[in-house]
């Protein structure tokens, strides 16, 4: 038994010092809880956080859609007054402005669109919709005002747009990005109006602005 002795004197000595690593660990833990509040008090006082809402409100999509009638009115005003001189730079400045283009394909399919080039998910297929004045999309400029002769595409007898009023049946909102879906209804200078189904959707950017990714377009059905 003599040879065991400093065995169970070196066991005893190793559980000795691990109660003692446990009472160090406890009153440390302890400590560090009854700082807690202070220290969090002390940050709270001291911080000063950015916040960044990335979740869109309601009124932020029926404002993206006022602002696109206004847009349109605006582009058919400037083409009224200067033709594409006019029209054409303008049109561009907003799909810059109001479009996710910068940030790679946008799912348009606008009304007044058929055939190979019924989608338009580049910037100048957008440009060329509103505005015309582009071969490979043979459009006579949506933008530009009514259907006058309805001879598409080579449309006559137009009138530019003056008023454009967004009529909402459905908002989704999904963090930062929401879906819209309603009427658009337009007012020629002649008194021509239309209407027109329309569904969006809109994603925030960096800078807080919301962006149309999807633009859907079409005419109402009628039997």
């Amino acid at each position: 038994n003599a040879d065991e002795f400093p065995i169970t004197s070196q066991f005893e000595k190793s559980i000795s010092a691990f109660t003692m690593f446990q009472s160090m660990l406890r009153l440390g833990l302890a400590s560090a809880v009854s700082l807690a509040p202070l220290i969090a008090c002390a940050g709270a006082a001291d911080a000063k956080p950015s916040v960044m809402s990335e979740t869109i409100r309601v009124g932020e999509v029926k404002a993206a859609q006022d602002t696109w009638c206004g847009a349109l009115v605006a582009i058919s005003t400037a083409h009224a007054e200067g033709g594409l001189a006019k029209s054409k730079p303008l049109s561009s400045d907003i799909i810059d402005a109001a479009y996710a283009y910068q940030f790679g394909p946008v799912a348009f399919k606008p009304t007044w669109a058929y055939g190979d080039t019924t989608f338009r998910t580049t910037k100048d297929g957008a440009l060329s919709y509103f505005i015309g004045d582009d071969p490979n999309y043979n459009d006579p400029g949506f933008g530009i005002g009514s259907y006058g002769d309805r001879n598409y595409p080579n449309l006559s007898n137009r009138s530019p747009w003056v008023k454009c009023t967004p009529e909402i049946f459905a908002i989704q909102v999904f963090g930062n990005t929401a879906n819209s879906m309603g009427w658009v209804h337009f007012e020629a200078a002649d008194g021509t109006t239309s209407k027109v189904d329309k569904t969006f959707s809109y994603v925030r950017d960096d800078d807080g602005n919301l962006r149309i990714t999807v633009h859907h377009s079409s005419s109402p059905y009628s039997w």
